[in-house]
C-alpha cells in the first residue's frame, strides 16, 4: 500500500482539514487522458529513454509498469523542478500519487510542491514563484527510492489527496517542486512516477470549430517583439 498523506492544506484561504479522505482505486487513472504531445518540463533531464522522445515517459508511466526504475525524470542545474500536465479534456482531480528519491549523496528528497490548476501564465520559475497555488503540499522527508532498475515497494509511493471542490473542471496541473529537505539547492530531486486520479468529465470545447491550443513562450526573445512592432508599422504607414 503507498504512504498516504491525509492532510490537506488550502494556501488560498489558509485552512487545514484532518478530515480522513476519500479513498482512490487504481480505475481512477487519468493516465489516458493526459495529452502527452504538450506535457512540458523545466529544469529537467529524462533518463533512460531515447534522444528526441517525450520527456512524459520517463515518469507517466502505465500502471503495470509503475515499478520501473530504469526511466525518471531528474532536475538539472538545481532542485527545482516543474512538471506541466495537459488533459485532453475537463476532468475532476481527486489525488495525485508521486515517487520520488530518497536522500543520497547529491539528491535530496522534494519538499515542497505547488500545485496549480488550469495555470494560463507563462510557466517558468520566476512566474510560478510569484503566484498563488491552488494548494500548496509538502511531500515526506526521505520517502522514495535511489537508483535501482526494479522496486516493487508499495510504500515508496505516497498519495496526497486534494481538495475536490477546488480541482473541478481541471484542463491542466502544474507542479512546482520548489526545494528539498537538506535545504541544498545543488542536490537534484528525482521523479520516478506520476499517476493523476480522478474523473473524466468532458472533452475540451473548441472555439468555432477549431482546437484550442496555447503557447508558453518560457524565454521571451526581445529582439522577435521588436519585429512585430517594425512590421506593424509599416503596415499602418501603408494604409
Amino acid at each position: 500500500m503507498s504512504h498516504n498523506c491525509e492532510e490537506e492544506y488550502y494556501e488560498h484561504d489558509h485552512i487545514h482539514d484532518h478530515t480522513a479522505p476519500i479513498p482512490t482505486n487504481p480505475n481512477q487513472s487519468l493516465y489516458a487522458q493526459i495529452d502527452t504531445s504538450k506535457v512540458l518540463c523545466l529544469n529537467a533531464v529524462a533518463r533512460g529513454i531515447p534522444p528526441h522522445t517525450d520527456f512524459s515517459r520517463a515518469f507517466l508511466k502505465p500502471q503495470d509498469r509503475r515499478f520501473d526504475c530504469s526511466l525518471y525524470l531528474e532536475s538539472d542545474a538545481d532542485c527545482q523542478l516543474v512538471v506541466h500536465v495537459p488533459f485532453v479534456g475537463n476532468c475532476k482531480l481527486f489525488s495525485i500519487i508521486l515517487r520520488t528519491n530518497k536522500t543520497d549523496p547529491g539528491l535530496s528528497s522534494p519538499k515542497t510542491i505547488k500545485l496549480f490548476k488550469n495555470y494560463n501564465q507563462s510557466i517558468d520559475f520566476d512566474t510560478l514563484s510569484s503566484s498563488d497555488a491552488d494548494i500548496q503540499i509538502q511531500h515526506p522527508e526521505d520517502v522514495g527510492i535511489t537508483g535501482t532498475l526494479f522496486n516493487d515497494d508499495e510504500d515508496t509511493f505516497v498519495e496526497h489527496f486534494l481538495p475536490r471542490r477546488v480541482f473541478q473542471n481541471c484542463s491542466s496541473l502544474t507542479l512546482f517542486f520548489e526545494n528539498n529537505w537538506s535545504g541544498d539547492q545543488d542536490d537534484h530531486c528525482i521523479l520516478y512516477y506520476l499517476e493523476v486520479r480522478g474523473e473524466f468529465t468532458g472533452r475540451l470545447t473548441p472555439h468555432n470549430g477549431a482546437p484550442v491550443s496555447t503557447i508558453y513562450e518560457a524565454a521571451p526573445n526581445p529582439l522577435d517583439h521588436q519585429k512585430l512592432e517594425s512590421e506593424v508599422d509599416e503596415i499602418e504607414m501603408g494604409m
